[in-house]
């Protein structure tokens, strides 16, 4: 099967030629490498016409419109029967595709692959993305022995409820999912991946390779710090609408909560950083109101508190 590799940017000259290196020196052969500029202001053009190779493909927009738009182009202009994408500061390991190819092959009724990551910020590297988080582990058998998992839409839909632990450099997806489920959307600034998926999980069944064939790269420029706030009110957003469709779905409504807790919690902190203490206030009570929780508005009632006493009160709730 071929796979087209979409590698979105902006203003990446200064690390994108790492990135297309990665994905050329693939062990898998049948793909195409397709860089959608989305309307670079640096020396990304030139680099990437730099790197010659039959398999490359360089699109441009002649103005930034947005990571979602740039999949989308991607997407359109994209030959195979499926799709890879590579994160402009990410790196592939070279087996990347052949073992995620695979994975698909031997299991037919998957519709898309993922797979673990390891993460280096800094001069820091963290080996497993997935062991950081909380949900995702849980559906992994205990003595993780497999290399292979398969997943069925319900159970990673529960999942993306809660948290992501699909980094869109590692996913691979039969094109014809996109015609089912629809593109990105062009109103997320860089969260478009998350909310994505959350469709793609209402009816796809996920492969999964329990080792981490990338390297993403916390980088400085990165989308998701730019528009950290932002995202997380779309989400939070995006989520309450997920939750008005579920009904009495008691057991994704109580994993949405979860996540809309954790979203909330994490936005009030943001804006209180900020110095927005009226939108941390009004983050805290959205939480109170989606999910319930107490606690939201002992955090809204400390928001307010002068510094000393918000200490106090956050060590006697800790104790507690």
């Amino acid at each position: 099967m071929k796979v087209s590799v979409i590698i979105r940017t902006y203003n990446r000259a200064y690390i994108i030629a790492e990135a297309i290196e990665s994905a050329l020196k693939q062990t898998y052969d049948d793909y195409e490498v397709l860089v959608v500029d989305d309307g670079s202001t640096d020396d990304t053009p030139g680099i990437v016409k730099g790197c010659h190779d039959s398999r490359l493909r360089y699109v441009r927009h002649e103005k930034n419109l947005g990571v979602g738009a740039a999949c989308n182009t991607g997407v359109a202009q994209a030959k195979g029967e499926l799709i890879a994408f590579l994160d402009s500061d990410d790196l592939w390991k070279p087996e990347k595709l052949e073992r995620q190819v695979a994975c698909m092959v031997r299991h037919p009724e998957v519709d898309a692959v993922f797979s673990d990551v390891e993460v280096l910020d800094d001069a820091a590297t963290i080996p497993s993305l997935i062991a950081l988080m909380n949900s995702f582990p849980k559906l992994l058998a205990k003595d993780r022995k497999q290399q292979e998992y398969v997943f069925s839409s319900r159970q990673l839909y529960l999942c993306l409820l809660e948290e992501v632990p699909i980094k869109p450099t590692v996913l691979l997806i039969k094109r014809e999912m996109f015609e089912k489920v629809g593109l990105f959307d062009l109103t997320a600034l860089g969260c478009e991946d998350w909310e994505f998926l959350l469709r793609l999980a209402r009816v796809a069944c996920f492969g999964y390779v329990d080792a981490p064939l990338a390297i993403q790269r916390r980088t400085p420029d990165a989308i998701h710090r730019k528009y950290w706030q932002q995202d997380r009110a779309f989400l939070i957003s995006r989520f309450r609408q997920e939750k008005v469709a579920l009904k009495d779905d008691h057991e994704a409504i109580a994993a949405v909560n979860r996540g809309l807790s954790t979203h909330c919690t994490n936005l009030a902190g943001a804006y209180l950083e900020s110095g927005l203490k009226a939108k941390s206030i009004s983050a805290y009570f959205t939480g109170f109101k989606e999910t319930g929780e107490p606690m939201m508005l002992v955090r809204a009632a400390s928001t307010m508190l002068p510094t000393r006493l918000n200490s106090l009160l956050k060590r006697v709730v800790h104790k507690a």
